[in-house]
């Protein structure tokens, strides 16, 4: 498929930090949203819990998991939690974050897009 990158703007709406544009590179196969820590520190993220994550090449670590962190994708918005990443200046945008938006990976143009049966806003699949 390629590699998608894209901006997203986070903030943490507890402390009312100002939005921060931070490039992401998308990734249908990974699960979570992942930030740099240097977002996490500038928005002063809480930890909320800790996670064992995977990484591509199989090794795993124990991470810190921060939580109420606002995203804002394409004109749409949602709070998740996020994995921090101590070694990256970049992040990982994930599966849930893409599900929750309701955003589609286009393959052949490599972009990200809302879904088309709900332009306006995202759309939840209940049944």
């Amino acid at each position: 498929m390629g590699i998608t990158y894209t901006t997203i703007r986070v903030r943490n709406p507890i402390e009312g930090t100002e939005p921060e544009e931070v490039e992401v590179k998308v990734d249908t196969g990974a699960t979570m949203l992942v930030l740099p820590e240097e977002v996490v520190r500038r928005h002063r993220f809480p930890e909320v819990r800790r996670q064992t994550v995977m990484y591509a090449d199989g090794r795993r670590a124990e991470k810190r998991v921060v939580g109420a962190v606002e995203v804002e994708v394409l004109g749409r918005k949602g709070w998740f939690e996020a994995v921090v990443e101590e070694k990256k200046d970049y992040g990982l945008l994930g599966a849930i974050v893409l599900e929750a938006l309701d955003l589609i990976v286009e393959p052949r143009t490599k972009g990200l897009y809302p879904n088309p049966r709900s332009p306006e806003m995202p759309m939840a699949e209940i049944e």
